[in-house]
């Protein structure tokens, strides 16, 4: 009997340390289950949050950078102005200046006491345009000699005409010369001049050298006269040279123009720069180490971007007005 008790008792004692055992067991398992269920959630968090900031970066187009803008051009073009048809150099005998037909005045033989000279042609061209309320042509020195050249070269080649035999003009003398202009114009005459006034009111009564000698656009004039054996004929061979040069106009700052160049070129690199990071960061993993400093990388180069562009456009404006100014005395 008593050993039946005992019996009992080691029984139960059996079972319950097995019970004991197995509950913290059981206890562990749950805990650990529990906290990779967190560790779960937290991870499927962040992830979440990373798609998500890869989604606000990724699902925007690349900010739309500003645009430089155009640079105007310089307008002026250059003005040649050789009035009239131009007529045989061997006129008739009976035409005289007022009667000639217009376009280069001619007339047949100079008396011998005639001088003609270039001061005296550029006096009497400005006391015209003194009598019809313009302002007063300056001497300049390189139309003096472009005009001399343009009447040498007539009498050694024995042609009257704007443009010489070999092509040359009046324009493309002036650049030969070194003159650079935005207006040039060309008065010729040929004949018995006896005086620089006959010339020059020879020349006022054809229109289209009238309008040389008043034209407001010009500022400068040079002039000269030969006597010259010309078509087997005693004669002078006179010529006025008209000019507005570039330089009566506020040229637009070369140095200026060079800085906006090389700030346009310095754009279109940071542009080139900015595209390529942006395609980077598509394609790295929020989650990346690198992710977070390519995306700073990127929003500084946009904010360089941006103030480089604010720049050019202020110094852009500047060179604009510039050449504004430019065209519009160019062109008065």
């Amino acid at each position: 009997m008593r050993l039946k008790i005992l019996f009992t008792i080691l029984i139960i004692l059996t079972v319950g340390i097995l019970v004991y055992q197995k509950a913290p067991e059981a206890g562990l398992k749950n805990f650990f289950e529990n906290q990779q269920e967190e560790l779960k959630v937290e991870n499927e968090g962040a992830q979440n949050e990373g798609a998500a900031s890869e989604e606000n970066l990724t699902s925007k187009e690349l900010p739309s950078l500003p645009k430089v803008p155009e640079i105007k051009p310089v307008e002026s073009k250059k003005e040649v102005s050789t009035p009239g048809p131009l007529m045989s150099p061997t006129p008739a005998p009976a035409a005289s200046p007022s009667t000639a037909p217009t376009g280069e005045l001619a007339s047949p033989s100079p008396p011998p006491s005639a001088s003609l000279t270039s001061p005296g042609i550029i006096l009497e061209a400005n006391i015209q345009r003194q009598q019809n309320g313009l302002g007063l042509l300056s001497t300049d020195s390189t139309l003096n000699a472009t005009a001399l050249s343009k009447a040498s070269d007539m009498c050694d080649s024995q042609y009257f005409a704007h443009v010489s035999p070999s092509g040359v003009g009046v324009g493309d003398l002036a650049d030969s010369f070194g003159y650079d202009y935005i207006a040039i114009g060309e008065n010729l005459a040929y004949g018995p001049f006896a005086s620089n006034a006959a010339v020059v009111e020879a020349w006022m009564a054809s229109p289209g050298h009238r309008a040389n000698i008043l034209n407001s656009k010009f500022t400068e004039m040079g002039a000269a006269a030969v006597r010259c054996t010309f078509q087997g004929k005693n004669t002078w061979l006179a010529v006025q040279h008209f000019g507005k040069p570039v330089s009566d106009c506020p040229r637009p700052d070369a140095a200026l123009l060079q800085t906006i160049n090389g700030k346009k070129d310095a754009i279109a690199y940071l542009k080139l720069r900015i595209t390529n990071l942006k395609g980077e960061i598509e394609t790295t993993h929020p989650l990346d180490s690198t992710y977070s400093d390519k995306v700073n990388s990127y929003n500084s180069l946009v904010g360089e971007y941006n103030n480089l562009i604010r720049e050019t456009k202020t110094l852009i404006s500047d060179y604009n007005n510039q050449v504004s100014t430019f065209n519009v005395c160019a062109a008065s």
